[in-house]
């Protein structure tokens, strides 16, 4: 483990170094336009280069060590013309001059310089966010999948330290016009350069934040801006008797050996609108005589080379603090989808604290839920195919015309009251009455027979 002293001295040495390839570019300038002489300028490109080597010495002086401590001979071979070092009795090093020599070890004992790349100053930003505020891994992830879908090779590529106005303004045109983001996704992309140059700023690493330079108006037009209409969005009731129906016949195909575990959850989506994180992470014990207690949902982050999935303690509507979700009542379809599944699971001897879990007991992971959905959507003509629009249905064909009033609905499908109107419904607050026996005499289901 290297010491803290040698990740800062590291630090001021890649700084140092900078400082003096900077110098080295205005001695050019300097010389052309006739400022200085070519001598001078030779001169102190000489001196700049002496400190620089010497800097590199002293890092390699503190890696490259014999057991007790003592620098390892770095040795100059006249006969060959090379400098020569041994790593180890296997590795040996050489170059023509000692500065690449010097490099060469540098890179053997993983000391790379600091790298003012695009994509190294967002990890720096992504790493420096985590240590300092308060955000939950989900946010991170979204600040990585922004990442990854908006900043293609060229640009992660690009020292932070040379991008202008003009650079960013022309890069935010070209990429809306290859993504073709909706308004939102845009602003994800935005606020990717804002974490990035705004970190470099912070740091140092620029005198000025070129994300400043753009003018959102300017991309928002070319972004899509269309609005699907709430029939491209919402099932219709005999389109949801035709899904259910769907699910019961492929209950009995082979192919699924008696246990169409995706086909289950679906049905309880139909019937409770959960989201499918929601739906992934429900437990047995969250299950009573009365109601589903829904306050958890299956996560996912994306570290380098692998996808990993966590169980969060919070909906997506507490936004990472939990505030004890919220309950769902159990009518006779619930309980009947929920009884059954659990004598599978019990004919077929799994173990699980999970309600949706594989043969092994193992819960379902979102990805896996998603595409059988999809596939089956899909199959049966439809062009919607996500899971949100059996909560969008629900509400419409259940909730709204069995007056369940705004603030309930809101409460049951787990958002605020503003989003249920805008986005879910244009119904107006109705008296509140007894919600269970509204829900019993709601959308008409085919009837799940008791196994």
């Amino acid at each position: 483990m290297r010491s803290r002293y040698f990740v800062l001295y590291t630090k001021e040495l890649t700084k140092l170094i900078d400082n003096f390839n900077s110098r080295k570019k205005e001695l050019v300038e300097e010389f052309k336009c006739g400022i200085i002489s070519r001598a001078d300028m030779l001169g102190e490109m000489d001196m700049i280069n002496s400190k620089t080597i010497k800097a590199k010495r002293a890092l390699v002086a503190q890696v490259h060590v014999k057991g007790n401590g003592t620098p390892k001979s770095i040795r100059y071979e006249e006969a060959r013309g090379l400098w020569v070092t041994k790593v180890n009795s296997e590795v040996r090093l050489h170059s023509k001059t000692e500065e690449s020599l010097l490099d060469k070890l540098l890179e053997y004992y993983d000391c790379y310089l600091m790298s003012y790349s695009i994509e190294h100053v967002f990890e720096l930003a992504i790493e420096n966010k985590q240590k300092t505020e308060n955000c939950n891994k989900l946010t991170i992830q979204r600040y990585w999948d922004s990442f990854n879908r908006f900043i293609d090779d060229d640009f992660r590529a690009k020292d932070v330290r040379n991008i202008t106005k003009d650079d960013i303004k022309a890069y935010t045109k070209a990429t809306v016009k290859r993504t073709n983001p909706k308004k939102k996704a845009y602003y994800a992309f935005k606020g990717v350069l804002n974490l990035i140059f705004g970190y470099a700023l912070e740091h140092d690493y620029i005198q000025s934040n070129p994300v400043l330079a753009i003018n959102n108006r300017a991309y928002l037009t070319a972004c899509d801006n269309s609005k699907p209409k709430n029939v491209d969005k919402i099932l219709s009731k005999a389109d949801i008797l035709r899904i259910q129906s769907e699910i019961y016949s492929r209950m009995e195909q082979k192919r699924y050996d008696g246990y169409f575990v995706h086909g289950y959850m679906i049905l309880l989506s139909i019937e409770t609108g959960m989201r499918v994180a929601e739906l992934c992470a429900l437990k047995w014990d969250d299950i009573d005589e009365k109601s589903i207690h829904i306050h958890a949902q299956q996560l996912t982050e994306r570290p380098k080379g692998g996808k990993n999935y966590i169980y969060a303690e919070w909906t997506k509507d507490e936004k990472g603090i939990s505030q004890g979700g919220r309950f769902f009542p159990i009518t006779t379809q619930i309980r009947l989808i929920l009884n059954n599944l659990k004598n599978i699971q019990n004919g077929k001897m799994i173990k699980t604290k999970y309600v949706f879990c594989d043969i092994n007991g193992n819960w379902i992971k979102i990805d896996a839920y998603t595409s059988c959905l999809r596939r089956l959507m899909k199959s049966l003509g439809y062009s919607i195919t996500n899971n949100h629009a059996f909560r969008m249905s629900l509400n419409s064909n259940v909730f709204i015309p069995n007056n369940v009033s705004l603030t309930k609905r809101a409460e049951l499908l787990g958002h605020s009251v503003e989003t249920n109107l805008r986005h879910y419904s244009y119904a107006q607050i109705d008296a509140e009455d007894d919600t269970l026996s509204k829900l019993e005499g709601g959308c008409p289901s085919v009837v799940l027979k008791t196994s």
